[in-house]
């Protein structure tokens, strides 16, 4: 299992305020973060420290990254063939039966839009069965969780805008394989205010990974 965090200002406030350019944008390139804990991947515009509209937005160890308006542009180079745009962190797999406790924060520019196409902000890779089995997702102008297996049309969402412009707070505790569990809540990260909050029971990953 992998978990995947894909936001625009990623955390773990960098006192710098030089950004060292990570990746241009005119390759599709790799590497690792926070303390080499974390594997990057990205076909986008990747610095850090954030600077600009995201230099004080209560982010340590911030990571900020684009993509182009222009979707045939930034594209993942290993997916032609079906074509993506892609700017990914990947945590380290995990076996089935470990728990571990996630937290992050994120900011999206309120001019980031939505299209009826999925934009996944963060997902939970079964690698056996080689796609997300979980994800949160924008679409059609809402943000949420999205998993046909656990969740289906019950999943927890709200409107895009209450999303973006704000730093916003993830705490996920996962058990991982087969009988596994998840309790996951974004929140606005200054006022403490949820804004998506699910819970759920059932396969996350199997045995295998």
């Amino acid at each position: 299992m992998k978990m995947q965090l894909i936001p625009f200002a990623l955390a773990f406030m960098g006192t710098s305020t030089t950004a060292k350019i990570l990746n241009d944008g005119t390759k599709f390139a790799y590497g690792k973060a926070f303390d080499n804990k974390v594997q990057w991947q990205m076909a986008g515009v990747l610095e850090s420290p954030c600077t600009g509209d995201f230099a004080n937005i209560g982010i340590s160890d911030c990571y900020q990254f684009s993509l182009s308006a222009d979707g045939s542009k930034n594209l993942d180079t290993n997916h032609l063939d079906s074509p993506r745009q892609r700017n990914e962190f990947r945590c380290p797999n995990n076996a089935a039966g470990e728990t571990h406790t996630y937290e992050w924060k994120t900011r999206i520019a309120g001019d980031t839009g939505t299209s009826n196409n999925f934009f996944h902000l963060m997902q939970i890779f079964d690698q056996e069965q080689g796609g997300p089995m979980l994800t949160l997702t924008a679409r059609k102008g809402r943000v949420g969780v999205e998993s046909a297996s656990l969740c289906g049309d019950g999943c927890a969402s709200t409107e895009w805008g209450n999303y973006t412009d704000k730093t916003v707070q993830h705490t996920m505790k996962i058990t991982f394989g087969p009988n596994g569990s998840m309790d996951y809540n974004v929140e606005d990260a200054d006022t403490g205010e949820s804004l998506i909050s699910q819970s759920l029971k059932g396969a996350f990953g199997s045995d295998a990974t």
